[in-house]
């Protein structure tokens, strides 16, 4: 059904490669950016050729695996990817699909080694021991078909959802840009910790912060005990709070009703805003400006391990218009974000439906 193909490179160091990768969840082949041979990782290079069965062995688990086609001639694979040509009467398209499906991956995993979080991988021989159920050639095509024309639509329309987030963010950064008055954020927000002091009886529903403006996380409760914190700041639903080692990668939101009375550690400065300067939905759209989060990257070397500070936030020169116009473009920008959300939703709906043909694919029921 399948054979193995590893045609060996012999890397010139001066020489100019392309490489491939695999994405997870059956989103394919993607292409690497032209590196010279010296550049390359110590490992084996392949060539890598159409119309081949090619598999991601460490993360063949995850749906990584895909069919090379004609873009693909003159790219090298390493020696984690392997690559197989057809052999009889296979599709590849079939092949490939039902390792997509929930039934091929629970078949990848039973012949993979390691587990989920360490070294689960799969060697050649695991691999083609693997055993699928394969009807005859044309029910493969048709299969094959109508999978290929269900996922072309599907594909479509993700790209729409994503080109429309895109545009909100590109709006979001224009009416930023469009303010010509300017303030820092001293004249909007003041710190405003309330510590408490951490007793080792007690518990603590702590929150943490996503990077890149996606709000705040809700973590377990923790025991006084289990914290080398000794104090902790209570947060209030309308209040700010910054993460000092992220920040400057969006780490930065607005508490929700939900985090109302949980706690942050000292890391996490927090801010409340001055009343009669700052319209509240309009410093929530603020904090998710990337030109914003740009303003407060540490520099020099090691910025990772930098911080920012109270200080260096309130600081921050930002768009500051007159109350009005911040009303107003907070309410264009409100807007913006439910249509990229409902666009989220249906990706999610999107995700679902992939699954659920892919079922009824390799169930009879397609």
């Amino acid at each position: 059904m399948l054979e193995l193909e590893r045609i060996l490179v012999q890397v010139n160091p001066d020489a100019e490669y392309r490489q491939i990768g695999i994405r997870s969840y059956g989103n394919g082949i993607f292409h690497r950016d032209p590196c010279l041979g010296s550049d390359l990782s110590k490992l084996k290079y392949f060539e890598v050729h159409p119309g081949r069965l090619v598999v991601s062995n460490i993360m063949a688990w995850e749906g990584a695996i895909a069919v090379s086609e004609e873009k693909e001639a003159g790219f090298v694979g390493s020696a984690r990817f392997l690559s197989y040509r057809p052999i009889g009467k296979v599709d590849l398209r079939y092949l490939n699909y039902f390792f997509q499906s929930t039934a091929g991956k629970t078949l990848i995993k039973s012949v993979s080694t390691g587990t989920v979080t360490r070294n689960q991988t799969v060697s050649p021989k695991n691999f083609e021991s693997a055993v699928v159920p394969l009807p005859d050639l044309a029910e493969q095509r048709r299969v094959g078909d109508k999978l290929d024309a269900a996922m072309d639509q599907i594909a479509q329309v993700k790209l729409l959802k994503e080109a429309s987030a895109g545009l909100a963010l590109q709006h979001a950064d224009a009416l930023f840009r469009s303010v010509e008055r300017t303030a820092p954020l001293a004249q909007a927000l003041r710190v405003d910790n309330q510590f408490t002091d951490v007793e080792p009886d007690s518990t603590y529903p702590v929150t943490g912060i996503y990077s890149f403006g996606r709000g705040l996380i809700k973590r377990p409760a923790i025991q006084g005990s289990a914290t080398a914190y000794a104090r902790f700041a209570r947060i209030r639903a309308g209040q700010i709070v910054m993460s000092k080692l992220n920040a400057w990668e969006g780490a930065l939101a607005v508490v929700g009703d939900d985090f109302d009375g949980t706690y942050v550690s000292p890391e996490y400065p927090v801010f409340s805003l001055i009343e009669g300067a700052i319209d509240g939905a309009y410093i929530e759209h603020l904090l998710a400006w990337p030109e914003l989060w740009a303003k407060l990257t540490p520099r020099g070397s090691m910025v990772r391990r930098k911080r920012t500070t109270p200080a260096t936030l309130l600081a921050t020169e930002v768009p500051f218009p007159r109350l009005a116009d911040q009303r107003r473009i907070a309410k264009q920008l409100t807007l913006a974000r439910k249509v990229v959300e409902g666009g989220a939703a249906q990706l999610e709906q999107l995700a679902v439906l992939r699954r659920g043909l892919l079922s009824a694919a390799f169930s009879g029921q397609l």
